[in-house]
């Protein structure tokens, strides 16, 4: 069994941002190993707390005008493949908006976040363990933690039962179980939250599980922008390794081994390209941009996100990426 050092400081379970409802529908449906039951209940009680300030967000989003907005900017591409430093690069155009880290982990007290976010600086490290990149309640995050506080179908909840991963990839990602209507009715739901929430017409979005729901995608948002960047899939498998390695231990609810982690993290990353070859070709030609990380790195100028300066951010990656990106 992996055996590692804590990503989270404390045994509470990044569900803690769910709705009970939603909570205890992932709970019970899916098997949990003894040695993580204080987490459940601990993650249970941050729930029962935070339940009555989920009123305020109903309350706002009910009386929320919806406006008119642009289809999203879709970063998509496999973990480790650069997804991370080039959403953090596009998000410095103040022009956009984007899930930030308190947002993906409380989709459900958006509006409440003046209490919340103390109780998240608490708990989360400066930054990720596998690679040391930053981490704060108010930096793009990707949104398929959202989907797991918000509904069942989501992806990442192989991240709290990684045995189940085929089950969550067949049932979340190619919905074979017939409810990829569910879960686009879901998605929009949440990004129209960003939307209102940050007050601008135009988001991006990074998640890696979706480079193999481009199908779905499209077909809610056919004006959407798709920007694909990958990268030597020998580092990739190396890199993602090392990074669920050191995660998991800290998130997860039943134990794995190191040999079906291995097994994990191949089967993820055969099974999402064969998935997205066959449909980008859905996405209209002029939608699309695609580059390998090294081209983008060269081309960028940046080799760490620390060295980026905010005012020569959109010309560098308007450099990098091609005017469509725009």
């Amino acid at each position: 069994v992996i055996k590692m050092a804590k990503f989270l400081n404390i045994p509470i379970s990044p569900l803690m941002g769910s709705s009970i409802l939603n909570y205890l529908k992932i709970i019970f449906n899916n098997s949990i190993s003894p040695k993580y039951y204080i987490n459940v209940f601990l993650t249970f009680i941050i729930i029962v707390l935070l339940s009555p300030f989920q009123l305020i967000d109903k309350l706002v989003f009910l009386f929320t005008v919806t406006k008119k907005n642009e289809d999203p900017v879709f970063i998509i591409g496999h973990w480790r493949s650069g997804t991370t430093f080039l959403h953090n690069l596009l998000c410095q155009d103040k022009s956009y908006g984007y899930f930030n880290t308190y947002n993906s982990l409380f989709i459900n007290n958006i509006y409440s976040s003046i209490l919340f976010k103390t109780l998240m600086k608490i708990i989360m490290p400066k930054s990720r363990p596998s690679d040391g990149m930053k981490l704060d309640v108010d930096l793009p995050q990707e949104d398929e933690f959202a989907l797991s506080n918000y509904t069942t179908l989501s992806h990442y909840l192989f991240f709290f039962f990684p045995n189940e991963y085929k089950k969550f990839y067949s049932e979340n990602i190619r919905f074979d179980n017939n409810r990829s209507l569910n879960w686009i009715n879901d998605y929009h739901t949440i990004i129209q939250r960003i939307y209102g929430y940050t007050n601008k017409s135009k988001i991006i979005i990074k998640n890696p599980s979706n480079t193999a729901r481009i199908k779905h995608l499209v077909k809610k948002y056919p004006n959407a922008k798709f920007i694909h960047i990958y990268r030597n899939p020998i580092f990739v498998y190396l890199s993602t390794y090392k990074f669920f390695y050191e995660l998991f231990p800290s998130v997860n609810l039943h134990k794995i081994g190191e040999n079906k982690l291995k097994e994990l993290v191949i089967y993820n990353y055969r099974e999402m390209y064969k998935d997205y070859f066959i449909q980008k070709k859905l996405i209209r030609k002029e939608n699309l941009i695609e580059m390998s990380y090294e081209d983008f790195e060269k081309k960028s100028g940046f080799k760490d996100f620390r060295d980026f300066n905010p005012t020569s951010c959109r010309r560098s990656w308007l450099r990098a990426l091609g005017e469509s990106a725009s």
